[in-house]
């Protein structure tokens, strides 16, 4: 909610429809929205050094123009900031050049993963933006909101103190026709000094996960870690936080847990950190502390089926997990090769028997069209998401983002269409060579959701499970959300 004095910061993440979101298919009112934790651990941030701040995630609120801009009038801040990832940042584009006609007075600056790998591109083609913000965010903004109100929020004497603005570690900007990079702002080494996300100044309500990924409401979305220490081709997530692991102490998470449980009467999280379970001896201690607090909670998370062991799923179920993602991605041997996952067939077979004997749910992940991938491999996956038979399974097709080695050898591969709004995993921007064209990806997308979903044990096994009214409106949802992206 707006403050009724003037903002110092609006943090705003753009809005995108979900006929965008999905490639442009009607998969209805599913639900699915992430909060935008970047931001809110950015309006916090300054929050707590004494600034004004708010958010608003059109996204989730599925704003207009017209509304975010009626919004910023109330709110009168003297930045503006967005976040934008690949598939929304042609709408960022869009809002900012809006926001740049009514308010050009106003510091417009951009971060988020897509600005800090295409930074250079970001100003050159877009003179919306004033400042690019790369890579973690809350330091750079921080020493950014300082300097600017030095000038007394004068926008064009900032601008064009160059002195001033080559002191700003994590910052892009223009400099007559020359684009300037600062050095990368030092990344936090320590999680715990953070506060906690500005929960507070977002639409918390409209935070319901996709069907197959919540048992109970009210859900929080949390990120423990940041950093991503894997290589693989296909993947940019380690472009804004890097690869060094860094985590937030276990007593840190216990304690975030609590405040949420308390604060918003929270019984499940969503964990949404890269691969949770990279560092066994942590993942084990926070089980370990879940157990000894009794805490009434269940949990989500992401993973990888190298970083698993036994041990850590029974702790994890005991500790209240109930779902895993994993990215197994092809059933191909030599595909999981030539995109660097790093993973064997066999493991994913030996931890998909652990989860099962636990009875902890896996939300499988695949991608089709992979780089060096015929249609008859494609087979090949399909058959191994049936013979693995998770609880539910994501058929992806291939999106080299920008910052991906993917992206950056395509050519070796296949070829790749660069309308970004695209790229949202669901529409064929990229086909292999072992491919005619788009159209076969598209068909074989679709034909794996159906041989999955559609299978008389695959039904019967979602029918025998509910327990409830609640169960019946998600397996309705999930059923609906099934049959749009078969179409």
């Amino acid at each position: 909610m707006i403050s009724s004095s003037s903002l110092d910061a609006l943090f705003i993440f753009p809005p995108l429809t979900l006929y965008e979101r999905y490639g442009e298919r009607k998969v209805g009112n599913v639900g699915g929205f992430l909060p935008p934790l970047g931001i809110s651990y950015i309006a916090s941030f300054l929050r707590q050094s004494g600034y004004n701040v708010d958010v608003i995630d059109a996204l989730s609120l599925q704003m207009t123009e017209e509304e975010i801009i009626k919004t910023i009038k109330a709110g009168d801040p003297k930045v503006i900031g967005l976040s934008s990832l690949t598939p929304m940042f042609n709408r960022a584009v869009q809002l900012s050049k809006k926001l740049r006609e009514c308010f050009p007075e106003k510091l417009i600056i951009i971060g988020g993963q897509h600005a800090t790998i295409m930074t250079r591109e970001v100003l050159s083609e877009n003179e919306c933006f004033d400042i690019v913000v790369c890579g973690e965010g809350e330091n750079a903004v921080l020493e950014l909101m300082n300097s600017f109100s030095t000038c007394n929020y004068n926008k064009k004497e900032f601008l064009e103190n160059m002195d001033c603005l080559s002191r700003i570690k994590g910052i892009a900007f223009r400099n007559c026709s020359t684009i300037v990079q600062n050095p990368a702002s030092d990344h936090i080494s320590d999680l715990d000094t953070l506060p906690f996300p500005a929960w507070d100044l977002l639409p918390m309500e409209r935070y319901i996960p996709l069907p197959n990924q919540y048992l109970r409401q009210p859900v929080v979305h949390m990120i423990t870690t940041r950093g991503c220490p894997f290589p693989c081709s296909f993947c940019s997530c380690n472009a804004v936080f890097g690869r060094a692991i860094r985590s937030h102490s276990p007593e840190r998470v216990i304690e975030s847990i609590k405040h949420v449980m308390e604060k918003y009467g929270t019984k499940e999280i969503s964990f949404w950190d890269d691969t949770i379970t990279v560092n066994k001896k942590w993942i084990k201690d926070v089980c370990r502390r879940m157990i000894d607090e009794k805490l009434d909670i269940t949990w989500t998370c992401l993973s990888r089926v190298d970083t698993i062991d036994r041990e850590m799923v029974s702790l994890m179920k005991r500790a209240g997990c109930w779902n895993i993602f994993f990215g197994f991605e092809a059933g191909n041997q030599d595909l999981l090769d030539n995109i660097k996952k790093g993973i064997k067939v066999e493991q994913s077979k030996k931890v998909m028997k652990w989860m099962k004997e636990e009875g902890i749910e896996v939300r499988a992940s695949f991608m089709l069209a992979l780089p060096g991938e015929t249609p008859e491999m494609a087979e090949e996956t399909i058959k191994f998401s049936i013979e693995l038979d998770p609880d539910y399974a994501q058929f992806s097709v291939t999106t080299p983002y920008p910052g991906t080695s993917l992206y950056d050898n395509v050519e070796q591969y296949g070829t790749l269409s660069k309308d970004y709004s695209k790229y949202s995993l669901w529409s064929p921007v990229f086909v292999p060579h072992g491919y005619k064209d788009s159209d076969e990806v598209a068909k074989m997308e679709k034909r794996a959701i159906r041989k999955f979903y559609f299978r008389p044990k695959f039904i019967y096994s979602k029918f025998s499970r509910i327990r409830s009214f609640e169960d019946m409106k998600r397996y309705y949802k999930g059923f609906k959300m099934a049959i749009g992206l078969g179409r």
